[in-house]
């Protein structure tokens, strides 16, 4: 199975949801900034994700969006400040699926 490079942005109108979005995506993510992650996974796992989170968002007022940037437009990417690092820092075995 192939890796592609996804972005994941949201917005959840509860708090209490939120939480509970905030936690299943930063098991499958890491986060750029509040509510936006990068992610490599292949479209089993990002289809395993948004099956968890159909599961927890309301769909009348909340909103998840997945981007699937292709490997050459993920290589054109410039980052300057802290969310430059953050990658650096993680592992790639960070993340489990639960």
């Amino acid at each position: 199975m192939q890796v592609k490079h996804w972005l994941i942005v949201y917005d959840i109108r509860n708090s209490k949801r939120l939480s509970k979005v905030e936690k299943c995506v930063e098991s499958y993510a890491w986060r750029v900034q509040k509510s936006v992650f990068e992610s490599n996974a292949t479209d089993e796992t990002i289809n395993q994700l948004k099956n968890r989170l159909n599961q927890i968002i309301d769909d009348e007022v909340d909103f998840v969006l997945f981007f699937q940037v292709c490997e050459r437009d993920w290589q054109k990417q410039e980052k300057f400040g802290i969310g430059s690092r953050i990658k650096e820092q993680i592992p790639d075995d960070s993340f489990a699926i639960l």
